[in-house]
């Protein structure tokens, strides 16, 4: 059936495959290569330094404030938080759908009114929301015997570095 169509109309047929050959051709210009998918991660950290505190007086002076403040935002799943030497650090994950924009204006109006309670010393508090696409593709050292950092930095910078970005 579509053999006789074929022969009894071959300008149709050359024309519908020109067609399809044009807007093949477009459609794969006009693609784009992205490594990563566009991602939206219910994540955000909160990052805090205290200089000369020690773990304990960190959990206690700035931990738990901010764990606090941010656990009354909507939307909020989970609250966990790491104290250490000189730094705080709480990751709040939100359920799924949250509209992190929002939160994250609600988390930062949260956190302004906790900082007249934080003790002195303690640095403001950095709000960073979760991107993949800020997270690096590779990371590499390399070493080389007999090489001193200088030559060793420059081969990188101007040999090895354009390989692996091409």
């Amino acid at each position: 059936m579509i053999s006789k169509y074929s022969v009894r109309r071959p300008f149709t047929v050359v024309v519908a495959v020109i067609l399809v050959l044009l807007l093949g051709f477009v459609s794969f210009t006009n693609m784009k290569t992205d490594l990563f998918p566009s991602m939206n991660l219910p994540y955000m950290v909160i990052v805090t330094t205290y200089i000369g505190a020690t773990p304990e007086k960190v959990e206690t002076g700035v931990t738990r404030p901010i764990e606090q403040a941010v656990a009354s935002t909507s939307g909020v799943e989970n609250v966990t938080s790491t104290s250490s030497e000189n730094s705080s650090i709480v990751v709040v994950e939100f359920a799924d759908g949250t509209n992190m924009d929002s939160a994250l204006l609600e988390i930062s109006g949260n956190i302004d009114r906790v900082k007249a309670r934080l003790d002195d010393g303690v640095g403001d508090p950095s709000i960073i929301r979760i991107n993949p696409d800020m997270l690096p593709i590779l990371v590499a050292s390399v070493d080389q015997d007999g090489r001193d950092l200088a030559s060793l930095s420059a081969f990188v910078s101007t040999e090895l570095t354009p390989q692996l970005e091409s």
